[in-house]
């Protein structure tokens, strides 16, 4: 069973959410990881706005506002990441955000609101709540600020995991990854996630 992930998180089944054991049993708006991108978007479109901006080329985004033509419904855009040279545009994550410039104080609330809701969900998750920091890694300046809270769906090194967070950009970083202020709630595949900590900003 499929369990669909808002920022409406009162609206979950919380039964069907304590047999969830599998990181691909969530949605977001209608996507799951393992899913192929083909079936919301066509090779032509990914291809020619998918972004390999990272200094490892191993995996690439690409940002979607419809879906088959069909306007999102709870958030303002999804990104996903799939394997550059994956010709099955397999998904790796997904995240799904709403855009709040200037209100990171908004944003900060709406995290809090989420992370309890989510919390509840997953008493036995290994929670690693980083704070409010700045991002170094993808902001050298330091005026890009992050807040966020994971939920690691295993006891690995590396384990599929559920990020709330709040993202406050920089001026130039905002520019040079054409990116906005925002809340962010995301699904991460561990592989995905392991390359993500270890290879993408080295």
């Amino acid at each position: 069973m499929r369990i669909f992930l808002t920022v409406l998180i009162l609206i979950f089944s919380f039964q069907s959410f304590t047999n969830a054991n599998d990181i691909r049993d969530f949605e977001i708006e209608g996507m799951s990881i393992g899913d192929s991108l083909l079936s919301y978007s066509t090779k032509q479109e990914v291809h020619n706005n998918m972004i390999t901006d990272y200094n490892s080329k191993k995996y690439s985004r690409y940002t979607l506002r419809k879906i088959n033509s069909e306007p999102l419904v709870q958030y303002d855009d999804i990104q996903v990441h799939f394997k550059t040279n994956d010709k099955d545009l397999i998904i790796t994550s997904i995240s799904g955000g709403i855009y709040n410039k200037n209100k990171f104080d908004d944003c900060l609330k709406m995290k809090k609101d989420v992370v309890k809701e989510i919390s509840a969900m997953f008493p036995n998750a290994e929670i690693n709540d980083v704070g409010t920091s700045s991002w170094y890694e993808a902001d050298p300046t330091g005026e890009t600020i992050t807040s966020q809270y994971f939920f690691n769906l295993g006891s690995a090194k590396y384990n599929d995991y559920i990020e709330v967070s709040c993202y406050d950009w920089g001026e130039e970083a905002g520019k040079k990854y054409n990116a906005g202020d925002h809340f962010k709630l995301a699904l991460i595949e561990k592989e995905f996630g392991r390359w993500l900590s270890e290879e993408a900003w080295k």
